[in-house]
Formats: C-alpha cells, structure tokens, sequence
C-alpha cells in the first residue's frame, strides 16, 4: 500500500526547537504517513535528536547529507524518494498543529483540482508566544491575483500533489530562498492552489530570518520571478509597478532601512518581540 503523504523537512542545525517541530508531526491525528527528515550537515546535538526519534517512530527516515548543501537541494533530495501521494511541507523550527495533515488531505480528496494547499498560522516568536495571525487569500482566484505582487502561501504549511511535480518539475536549484515562490509560479499555470482558512500551524520568526542580507536576496529572486511572469505574458505588462517597492527597497541604504523596519514597518511588533 503506498503512503498517503510524505512529510519532508530539512535540518541544519535548528536543534533548540528539533523536538518541537518532530513531535508535532507524529502527534498528528491523521497517522498514514512516512517522515522523510534531511540531516544537511548538522552539528552534533541535531543529529542525536534526529537518531533518537528513528528509533522511536518506524515512519521516520533519516538521509544525512555528507555537508551542507542547503534547503532548496535538500527538499529535492527528499521528494525523489518519497513513496506518498502527497508531499507535506515541515520546516525544523515551525509547529503544524493536530489536525493538520488530516484536514489538509479530506480537502484535496474532495477537490481533486487543486493540487497544491496552504492553511492559515500563527506567528511565533523564539519563545512560542503567538505573535499574530497569519492569513492568505483562499480562493485560486485571488491566490492568483496576488501571486504577482508577492507570495500567496505559508510555504510550510505546504501540501502538494506528487504528480504535479512530476508535471512541472521539482524546486529550482538555482534559487537559494524563494524556492517556493518560483514553484507556485509553475504550478499555478497549468494547476489550482487554494488556502484553507483554518490556523493549523505555527511559523516561527528568529534573527536569521529578518537579516538584511537574506531580505536583500530574497528580494533580487523575487523581481526577476515578477519580471519573467510578465515578460512570458503570464500577467499584463502593467503589473510592472508590482516590482517597484521591492526594487525601491534593494537600492535603499541598509541604515535607512533599519530606521524603516523599527519605526515603520507594520510587522515593527513581530520585530520588538524576536528581539526581546
């Protein structure tokens, strides 16, 4: 019998909230399922916490990467070997909530077209504490009106249809962040994807994730995604001014944009609380 979903996560080193991320998996009330967790060149504390859930749930698997060879590369790694119907998203410091899986795959049975589904979360600062509620659009319609202006899905709450992938392609290795925004990009033209509007899972916000480097990448991925959807008449050419703040934002001073997101920003509470 194949496995109805695999859930695949990739771990460097995020051993203060391993346990965390691992048990809310195997807590879920939905048990049909096989773990796929890559080890990309973790420290020692990591890969104890990995070898001791091994031993303790059979639908865990554990591939250790000889060195680090990053998320994009590594969700790859683990969707070529992985036996379900469908892929569930799981990053190593984030929550899905109980009922999660369960939820997720009644829709998909029910909905047939849809072929790639997000959920609702909750922000989380280092500490847990529910910082705010994170939304996204829910029908494909507005998922779709928005994808050109920014990223319509919390990408770990993501489930996927294996056989789009096969149709599409996997993650694009060339992309170090934003590897998701680039795949929605793909499937949403020959598929749909929707949002279930039920908060099933926690997203975690930590120093790493804000950084200006990171941002400053983020966002260079982000334009050409927008610039290459308009240039393949994906969207109309107006959509142009959708790329102007982010590009407005890459050519602004990293002092200046500190001073932005400390006073500014409308995420300037999520920020106060990860740096508390």
């Amino acid at each position: 019998m194949v496995t109805r979903i695999s859930v695949i996560m990739s771990v460097f080193n995020e051993e203060d909230y391993l346990r965390e991320s691992i048990e809310s998996i195997l807590n879920q009330k939905f048990r049909d399922f096989e773990f796929i967790i890559i080890n990309d060149g973790s420290n020692h504390k990591a890969q104890e916490i990995l070898e001791e859930y091994k031993k303790k749930d059979s639908r865990i698997q554990i591939i250790n990467n000889k060195e680090n060879i990053g998320l994009t590369k590594s969700l790859n790694k683990a969707i070529k070997i992985a036996q379900g119907k469908y892929i569930a998203r799981q990053d190593a410091d984030d929550i899905s909530l109980p009922e999660r899986l369960g939820k997720q795959i009644e829709f998909l049975k029910n909905h047939p077209k849809v072929k790639i589904l997000g959920t609702f979360g909750f922000a989380i600062n280092s500490n847990g504490k529910i910082l705010r509620k994170e939304t996204r659009p829910v029908s494909f319609e507005e998922i779709k009106k928005l994808l050109i202006k920014r990223n319509p899905f919390i990408h770990s709450s993501m489930m996927i249809e294996k056989e789009i992938l096969d149709r599409v392609g996997v993650y694009n290795e060339d992309f170090k962040t934003s590897q998701d925004y680039e795949l929605w990009f793909r499937i949403l033209k020959v598929a749909k994807g929707e949002n279930l509007p039920l908060f099933l899972m926690k997203k975690r916000f930590s120093h790493g994730m804000i950084s200006l480097t990171r941002e400053n990448t983020q966002l260079k991925y982000n334009l050409f995604l927008r610039k290459r959807a308009i240039k393949k008449g994906d969207y109309p050419k107006f959509c142009f001014i959708y790329s102007l703040r982010p590009y407005l934002t890459l050519k602004c001073p990293a002092f200046l944009k500190k001073i932005i997101r400390k006073y500014f920003s409308k995420s300037k509470n999520i920020f106060k609380e990860i740096y508390q």
